[in-house]
Order: C-alpha cells, then structure tokens, then sequence
C-alpha cells in the first residue's frame, strides 16, 4: 500500500545526518529507507535539512476567556505565526488577563486554541502558580504540561522567594516540570529605590537594563537552586537565559534544565540605543560580551532549549517610553529564519539544532511521540532550506509576518535560509516561506 506522503532529503536526528525517504501514514512516520518508498504524493527537498517538528516550550499567545488581549495575538494568529517559523508544538504561558491558575480556566482556554487552531498544531499550556493556589495545583495536573514560576511581578503571578520550596514540593507532587522566570523581585524593588536619585543621570534606553540587572536573575536562580535541592525529582527549567554567569551556576545540577532566547542570542543592550523599547524585554538584554559568551555557551551544548519567548504588544504600545512600554518581543514567525542564521553564520551543528528545538524540549515535556525523525513518531517535520551555495538571503518584513502584532525585532535584517515546509501529522502546511490550502488563518 503507499504511503499518503512520502519526504525526501537530509534527515536530521540529534546522533546524525542521513539522506533518506521518510514514509508516511495516517499522521504517522511508518517506514524510513534510502530508496523505494512510493506514496501518493512525494515531496523532494534533497538540499534541505529535515528536522523533527520545532517545539517551543515558551510563548505568550495572549489569548483566554477574557478577549481582552486578542488585539495583540489570538490562537489563531499565533496558530499560523508558528506554523510560518516552523513549529509544530507550542506550549503557552499562564500570565493573561484571566491567569491560567486553575482547572476551568485552563480549560477555557485548550477549547479555544483547539477551535481557533483548527488541528493544524499542538498548544499545551502550563499552569500558573501564586501564593494563593497551591492547593489547585494537583487538580490542574491533568489540563497542562507544565507549571510556570514566577519570582518577579508579572501581571499578580508571583511568589515570594520563601514560598518557593513549598512551590516546588507542590509541582513534584504532579510529577510534571516546572519553568521559572528568574529576577528577583527584591533586588529589582532595591534598585528601583536607589535609581530614582539618579535617573536623571541614566539614559532613558538603558534605564530598564539598570533596573533588571544581572543581581536579579542570579540571586533568583540560587534561591530556585536552594530549594530544588531538597527534591530529587522535580525537572526544572530556568526560563530565558539572559545571563551567562548563570549557566555556570546550574551545570553541577543534572535536574536543572535551562532555555536561551534569540534576542538575548543575537542583541545586546547597545542595540536598545536604536530601537528602543522595541527590544525592552524581560530579563533585559545584556553586555555585547555577554551575548557573545552565551552564544559560545549555547554552541558548546550547555543550553538545553532554544525557545522564542513570543510576547506580542502593538507597534503604539512599544513606541511608548521605556519605563512606559510592555516587556516583550515576537519571535514565532521568524524561528527558522534564525536557526538557519545559528547554522550558516554562527556554526551551530544541525544535529545540536535537532536536540535543543525538538528532541529535549519533548523529552523534558513528556511528549514520547515526537521530538525524533523515527518509526513510530508522529509525522511532524520542519524543513529548512539554507541555500548557501546561492548566497539567498531572506530579509524580515513586516509585510510578510502572520503575528496579529504586525513586526518583529528582526525587520530588515537578512538571514541565510527559510523554512520550505512545516508538516504537522503527516499533513503540509506551508510551502516556499507560505502557509498553504484551505487554513483561513
């Protein structure tokens, strides 16, 4: 019987690099061979690199019961901006106007990613936890992939640095991982204080990096590594790297997992001089020389995910002043832009892209069924096409973006390759840097 699709090209798992045809079925990957496989449709990508799907375990899409933030993003823009960047797994963060802190609301809001979705992705959530819902954890086990800890002010999910090891016994309880934002509200509250003396004296584009400093995260990560060294099981993840002292702190803690952003991989703080609050995030970007160590580090395979951190706000809002603005940048349409850039221009092996982008965050999420190009997974794959010998480059415009938000923190910039095609469940959903068919997305 032949397959419903049958791919072709440079197969990309993270232990090696093979040409083969990966035979699909049913949403399926059912054989994988050099030659012979026949199918009903064939697509040929032999100078592409096909990759398991792209997951991205960190995204704001913004929407929930409410409505009240679907001017910047909804399931369905996120749905097809995703999709356009290559990713095929999507895990959404908890901090929207109705937090994500209980079961129903949680479930509110799976039935809208899956309406407005329309199967063409998967959107997991995590759950939020406060000071005020530790006993709701548990029940919320069953509706999220993971719990997200929050340890500076963000939109009232929040806990106190001593709360955290009850946090985390709580989140251990439900055998998933927990993710944490890393800046210690304290040190941010202590610097808020002794910067208002001295603002004047500050640049107002880089008064936000002073009120974030390094001092924030790493004291952070120390009290989380405190606490999670009273339990052995607990997998945890510190959200956003910004920080390269950081990841020497964690490397003697096999349970401690860790994620890096592009923009904290490709700006520094010296770009905010120019584009402002446009590149205001939460942790802010850091040193030049910063940039260039965690970079090094995430070459060196001491970063476990690359995540896009996806936080849509309105060009208006971002163009407000830097204290004023939102915290936050875009990053769903322009993944596999940036990935060709990590491989062409930086080096990056594609079988270490294959492990941070598909097979850990998978492996770290309890998602067995993805995550590798193998019998058996589903037919979920990116294909990247880097036409180096042509010297292509792609230029990010606005014009081209499927985020309802309508730019990105890359506009303008060139980079050496594009997704070819996204295919999710054995089924093709965007063609030549497009998404395709009847999606009405």
């Amino acid at each position: 019987m032949p397959h419903d699709l049958i791919v072709e090209g440079r197969v990309v798992n993270p232990e090696g690099i093979y040409d083969a045809q990966i035979g699909i079925q049913g949403g399926y990957i059912t054989e994988i061979k050099k030659q012979g496989l026949k199918g009903e449709r064939k697509i040929e990508v032999r100078g592409c690199f096909v990759f398991p799907g792209f997951i991205d375990i960190h995204a704001h899409l913004r929407e929930d019961s409410s409505h009240k933030w679907d001017y910047k993003e909804d399931f369905k823009s996120g749905t097809a901006a995703a999709l356009h960047g290559g990713i095929t797994t999507v895990v959404d963060m908890p901090n929207t106007p109705l937090p994500g802190i209980n079961s129903e609301r949680i479930r509110k809001k799976k039935e809208l990613a899956r309406s407005k979705s329309k199967g063409l992705i998967d959107i997991f959530f995590c759950g939020g936890v406060t000071e005020s819902n530790m006993n709701a954890i548990a029940e919320m086990q069953k509706e999220v992939v993971a719990y997200k800890i929050y340890l500076a002010e963000t939109g009232g999910l929040y806990i106190e640095a001593e709360t955290l090891p009850k946090a985390i016994k709580a989140v251990e309880a439900t055998s998933k991982p927990a993710v944490v934002h890393c800046e210690d509200q304290r040190v941010i509250e202590r610097r808020e204080e002794e910067l208002k003396v001295k603002c004047e004296e500050w640049s107002r584009k880089e008064i936000h990096s002073e009120l974030r400093p390094e001092e924030a995260e790493l004291s952070a990560v120390k009290k989380v590594l405190a606490a999670a060294s009273a339990s052995a099981d607990t997998k945890i993840n510190i959200a956003h790297v910004s920080v390269y002292e950081t990841l020497r702190i964690i490397r003697r803690y096999k349970k401690v997992h860790c994620e890096v952003t592009p923009h904290h991989l490709f700006f520094s703080k010296d770009d905010v001089l120019a584009k402002k609050a446009f590149l205001k995030t939460n942790p802010p970007l850091r040193t030049e020389e910063n940039r260039r160590r965690l970079l090094e580090a995430f070459k060196e395979g001491e970063i476990d995910f690359l995540v896009t951190d996806h936080a849509p706000h309105t060009r208006e809002e971002k163009a407000s002043d830097i204290l004023e603005a939102p915290a936050g940048v875009p990053n769903l349409d322009t993944y596999g832009n940036f990935v060709a850039w990590l491989i062409v221009c930086c080096g990056v092996h594609p079988e270490l892209i294959s492990r941070v982008c598909s097979y850990n965050p998978a492996l770290f999420l309890g998602l067995n069924d993805r995550g590798r190009i193998e019998v058996g997974k589903r037919a979920n794959l990116t294909i990247l096409d880097l036409d180096v010998a042509n010297q292509k480059q792609v230029k990010i415009s606005s014009e081209h973006l499927y985020t309802k938000c309508a730019w990105s923190p890359f506009e303008g910039y060139e980079f050496p390759g594009t997704v070819r095609h996204t295919i999710f469940n054995g089924v093709v959903v965007s063609e030549d840097d497009e998404l395709i068919g009847d999606l009405d997305l």
